[in-house]
């Protein structure tokens, strides 16, 4: 998606190829890898670990994460505590959000736009809501996060390897700059997601654990198996220190940690 043309100025705003390149800067590391907390899970009203959203930014802020993925209410709330910290705008809703949704985003200072898609369900797949809302954010400079599910959330039936991996793929060529997937191991299998994913793969956390260590050890393989990180809600925002599991996700990711050593950073020496 991002070619070789010269950024321009549209109403006000910077855009085109190098703007984007620029605004991904702020949600990977300089070693090519994120750690990104979701925090759009309070559409329907208040959700176990976001009912104070400012200090609950707060908390994945001080953990070191890369970019938080939030509404655009919550965005607004929030841009005290944010700081530096990458932002993703979530554009996911019930109808068409192409036509204002990057413009709006811009206007809150996102670093990227996300939208969640259903490949394979037959009742409506989202898909050319994706390419439309690519068309926009390659005219914007803006980084575009897909999120193809196979089917539904609900049909985890259909969660297999080759369907996440033919998703990612159908999300690249629709025009994102980073999909945000479901990890299905063993590692080895699931190489065939990110090897036939010419863009950065970035793995789901999905329902919280009843262990932390289960959530780490899924991004430990994911990672193994070439991710280059995550995108985790409820696994860190419902733990009893969201700063600590934070800072541990961002061991593995970027500091290349084992498990085990992940695992002690949730309890650190007092």
């Amino acid at each position: 998606m991002i070619g070789t043309r010269s950024s321009a100025t549209r109403d006000g705003v910077l855009t085109g190829p190098a703007w984007a390149k620029r605004r991904l800067h702020h949600i990977f590391a300089p070693d090519g890898r994120a750690v990104i907390v979701a925090m759009d899970g309070a559409r329907n009203g208040a959700a176990r670990g976001l009912e104070r959203a400012p200090e609950a930014v707060a908390r994945v802020v001080a953990g070191g994460v890369n970019a938080i993925l939030t509404t655009f209410g919550m965005a607004r709330a929030v841009a005290d505590v944010l700081g530096g910290t990458g932002l993703i705008m979530a554009l996911d809703s019930e109808g068409p959000i192409a036509d204002y949704g990057v413009e709006q985003a811009l206007r809150f200072g996102a670093d990227a736009v996300e939208l969640k898609v259903f490949p394979g369900n037959p009742q409506e797949t989202k898909l050319a809501d994706l390419r439309r809302l690519a068309a926009h954010c390659a005219e914007w400079g803006m980084p575009l996060l897909g999120e193809p599910i196979p089917v539904s959330f609900q049909e985890t039936v259909a969660h297999t390897v080759d369907n996440v991996a033919k998703a990612a793929r159908v999300a690249a060529e629709a025009g994102c700059d980073f999909v945000k997937v479901h990890y299905v191991g063993p590692v080895d299998v699931y190489q065939k997601v990110t090897e036939s994913c010419y863009v950065p793969v970035l793995i789901l956390g999905g329902p919280a654990k009843d262990d932390p260590r289960d959530a780490l050890q899924m991004a430990a393989l994911a990672l193994e198996a070439g991710a280059r990180g995550v995108v985790f809600g409820r696994n860190v925002l419902t733990h009893p220190r969201p700063d600590r599991m934070a800072a541990a996700l961002g061991e593995l990711v970027h500091g290349g940690a084992s498990v085990d050593a992940a695992v002690r950073t949730l309890n650190p020496p007092r």
